[in-house]
């Protein structure tokens, strides 16, 4: 696997196969986790309960997403999550007496690797792409028994918690069929993760790199008056920004968040507010998310990150706009609009973080990310529920996003 990146922005087998085709769709691997996600929307809206497991593989493979994982894990890591989550979406779990057997064995396969990468990015082990260029043979020998163990960690945890519900019936389930059971699940969770394990070792041992490679890099947009005008307020009319305007220039962001938290306090404080008032406060803070996002995409120059501002600010001012101009809007209609927002805003967070290399910047983007596409989840499955609990559910998601944006400005102003 090489490192070589080619300038060219041309349509080829190349670039085809593995990418990059935009900021937001970088190859089939993006499609397939979008398709993901759409069917993640689709049981939600039906308010279907195994809907809460397809978010949870969604926001995993969300995270894939931020942190860049080399093409072949992030392929193994969307398979491992769509045969656990979508076969309890689908219920294959019990109409196939051996497919739990298939996902104990398989999905580690796709897994276990991943785990021994999210515990390089966290510093606790050795990265297996610099593992050959020192001590090979610890090193290699080290990444090996430290992926099997994990990995059969993992599914020894699991048949734990499955033997916990069962005792203590907390959520009423009868998982564990007998000792036979159990056992099979190990042993195939054992020899899955012998196999990612494997895998692992091997691309230790050829030097890869265990981060996405660029090969054909997304052709940037040609310049635009935006664009323009972005660079003169990025650069003003002399040589380089101070430390202060360099501050001033985050401002945006905070009062962006003040504004989400705002909105999100005045929800929770009202006692008995009605539909159209609680319509009036949302659209309002929509609104002025969307502005102070506009003045984020006059001053950023990276491609991506001005592309997923705009997409951003866009749903924002559509979804805002609609929730203040339909004066007798439902309660459905309210909750998708700013469901597909939130949505929307999640994505848009996650292809903007890919290429980010500052590891606090990237996990604070992260959090965004992930809070936006729970919540968003949330509001398209609860349509039927009480206009209380759907007050409640908006005012924490407005405090929540607007505090992260607040925790970045901070961040940013220390940094």
């Amino acid at each position: 696997m090489t490192t070589h990146v080619e300038a060219h922005p041309g349509w080829d087998r190349r670039r085809l196969v593995y990418g990059d085709w935009s900021w937001l769709v970088r190859d089939g691997l993006d499609v397939i986790r979008l398709a993901f996600f759409g069917g993640t929307i689709a049981f939600a809206v039906q308010g279907r309960s195994t809907a809460v497991a397809l978010t949870a593989a969604s926001v995993v493979l969300l995270l894939a997403r931020i942190v860049d994982l080399p093409r072949w894990f992030d392929f193994g890591l969307i398979m491992a999550m769509t045969l656990i989550a979508y076969g309890t979406a689908l219920g294959l779990y019990g109409n196939w007496f051996y497919y739990d057997k298939v996902v104990h064995g398989l999905s580690p396969v796709g897994y276990v690797p991943v785990l021994y990468i999210a515990l390089v990015r966290l510093g606790v082990v050795p990265d297996p792409g610099e593992a050959i260029r020192e001590r090979r043979v610890a090193r290699i020998t080290g990444i090996f028994i430290v992926t099997l163990a994990v990995g059969m960690a993992v599914g020894a945890g699991y048949e734990s918690v499955e033997w916990i519900e069962d005792k203590f019936g907390i959520l009423g389930g009868n998982f564990v069929k007998g000792l036979w059971d159990t056992e099979t699940d190990l042993l195939c969770d054992t020899g899955g993760s012998l196999v990612g394990a494997t895998f692992l070792t091997v691309w230790a041992l050829r030097g890869w790199s265990s981060h996405r490679v660029t090969v054909v890099p997304a052709p940037e947009p040609s310049a635009s008056p935006l664009e323009m005008v972005g660079k003169r307020f990025r650069t003003g009319p002399g040589s380089g920004t101070s430390t202060r305007e360099s501050r001033l220039a985050d401002l945006p962001l905070a009062a962006q968040g003040i504004a989400l938290v705002a909105g999100g306090v005045l929800l929770l404080a009202l006692p008995a507010p009605s539909l159209r008032t609680v319509g009036i406060i949302l659209g309002i803070s929509l609104l002025a998310f969307a502005v102070f996002e506009a003045l984020e995409v006059v001053r950023r120059a990276d491609p991506a990150e001005r592309g997923a501002r705009i997409a951003t600010m866009t749903a924002s001012a559509v979804a805002g706009t609609l929730i203040i101009v339909w004066p007798t809007i439902t309660e459905r209609a309210l909750l998708y609009a700013a469901g597909a927002a939130s949505i929307v805003l999640a994505a848009a967070e996650a292809a903007s973080l890919s290429g980010l290399r500052d590891a606090r910047q990237r996990w604070l983007g992260a959090a965004v990310s992930v809070v936006a596409y729970v919540f968003g989840i949330a509001l398209l499955a609860s349509p039927g529920n009480s206009l209380h609990a759907v007050i409640v559910l908006l005012g924490i998601y407005l405090v929540v996003l607007g505090g992260l944006r607040i925790l970045h400005t901070v961040e940013a102003a220390w940094r």
